[in-house]
């Protein structure tokens, strides 16, 4: 079971990073329409209604290329680098879960 927490945990530790303030408050401020499409994030939370996970897609979808300003594309890969880090994460704690639930469920019919 230690494996399986030490799976959350990691899990838990990889949802509070998806947050991308600065590319939130660049939008804002320099393309209001990108950032209302997003559904206006915060980007300080992941838990602003789902608004900042609109954000954490659009960075793994390297949308902000599409930007005519510099330093949007500049913030947006260096939130792509951030995202990639949680999306493996993500899926890191996700494996480490279910591999730490399996050997529980050997370890109970052993």
């Amino acid at each position: 079971m230690i494996v399986t927490i030490f799976g959350c945990l990691i899990f838990v530790v990889s949802i509070l990073q998806i947050r991308f303030p600065n590319l939130a408050v660049l939008l804002k401020n320099e393309e209001p329409t990108t950032w209302r499409f997003l559904g206006a994030p915060s980007g300080f939370s992941f838990a602003d209604l789902g608004n900042t996970l609109s954000l954490y897609s659009w960075v793994l979808s390297k949308k902000f290329l599409d930007s005519n300003n510099p330093e949007i594309v500049a913030e947006g890969k260096r939130a792509h680098i951030k995202a990639r880090r949680v999306r493996y994460g993500l899926i890191l704690g996700l494996i480490i879960m279910i591999a730490g639930l399996a050997m529980a469920l050997v370890q109970s019919f052993a």
